[in-house]
């Protein structure tokens, strides 16, 4: 094979890293590396010289590790064999998602979900040298997909904690935690970076964009009714119990018409007792409380501040409040 006296990034701009073909390299070729890229050469899978942006003559002072190595000699155009590897050092963006549902506690239900997340991330490789020798691997993983099939695990074991960490601190549901991106975002990055830092790269930006449930989940289920439940407490108040009662009345007569046995038939009985009950009760106080508002509509007090408060509200005038007024007190 014919000694490389030029040596030059050929790959595609958007590659994270790429090796150069041959490993047959002559001292006194030329290393060429484009801005944002840092080239570096492996022998026998140490990382050795590494150079930056510019036009490198190969001369055995300007590879002293290399040469270490080896042993070179001095002059002429010496043959000698080494890897190598440029990174690009540009801001990069991949996606990220969960491929398997994971499992979740929820802390105000108690009740464990399967939850799927999506989203991106940006980062830019920081460290060449760990890079290469923590990821790359020696030539192992070199094309994007494979660098992001080793770095997206590292991403779906944080979920589960920075997801945790966001709803204990609003005090909130698994449910809700879309309501959440942002502040998910940002402690899924201070999860992740000092895991990305280990391999020598800045994790830059970090977002979640959906956390995802089976709908079909019993568990899931679970908690909506549950919300729906207690959102109904909240709106009916004390009308609550009387509405639950009716409902399973209603069921339950439901459930005779539809052949439900003598079972269904004696809860359809007792339970029509009971909202009988309920009923008249609820009549009977109706009827309390209209016998009440007779009694208040003759109060005189009563009538007087209720003149008082057409007359704040421009439906009556002065004269007309303090003659109706007088009235209502001569018929004492």
């Amino acid at each position: 094979m014919a000694l490389i006296d030029r040596i030059k990034f050929e790959g595609n701009p958007s590659e994270i890293v790429w090796k150069y073909p041959s490993d047959e390299i002559s001292t006194a070729g030329q290393l060429v590396v484009d801005e944002n890229l840092e080239a570096i050469f492996f022998k026998e899978g140490k990382a050795l010289d590494t150079f930056g942006p510019g036009t490198h003559t190969l001369k055995t002072g300007n590879i002293p590790i290399l040469e270490a190595l080896v042993n070179l000699p001095f002059g002429g155009k010496t043959p000698f064999t080494a890897e190598v590897y440029y990174v690009n050092k540009s801001i990069m963006a991949l996606k990220w998602g969960t491929t398997t549902p994971i499992p979740l506690e929820d802390p105000k239900y108690k009740i464990v979900l399967n939850i799927r997340a999506f989203g991106d991330y940006k980062f830019r490789i920081k460290d060449s040298r760990s890079f290469l020798l923590n990821v790359v691997k020696g030539g192992n993983r070199t094309t994007n997909e494979a660098i992001d099939e080793f770095l997206k695990p590292n991403i779906v074991r944080g979920i589960g904690d920075f997801i945790s960490e966001v709803i204990l601190n609003n005090n909130t549901s698994v449910v809700e935690i879309n309501k959440y991106r942002d502040e998910s975002s940002t402690a899924g990055r201070v999860k992740l970076a000092p895991e990305f830092e280990k391999y020598g790269i800045d994790l830059t930006e970090f977002n979640v964009s959906s956390v995802n449930f089976d709908q079909n989940d019993p568990n899931y289920q679970r908690i909506q009714k549950i919300i729906t439940d207690k959102f109904e407490i909240d709106m009916l108040g004390d009308k609550y119990q009387q509405k639950k009662m009716f409902d399973i009345g209603q069921a339950a007569a439901e459930n005779e018409g539809q052949g439900g046995g003598a079972m269904g038939a004696g809860m359809g009985m007792g339970m029509g007792m009971n909202m009988g009950q309920m009923m008249g009760n609820m009549m009977n106080q109706g009827g309390q409380n209209q016998a009440g508002g007779a009694q208040a509509a003759n109060d005189p007090a009563a009538r007087i501040a209720k003149l008082k408060g057409l007359l704040d509200q421009g439906l009556i005038s002065a004269e007309e409040f303090e003659a109706k007024k007088k009235e209502i007190l001569s018929s004492l």
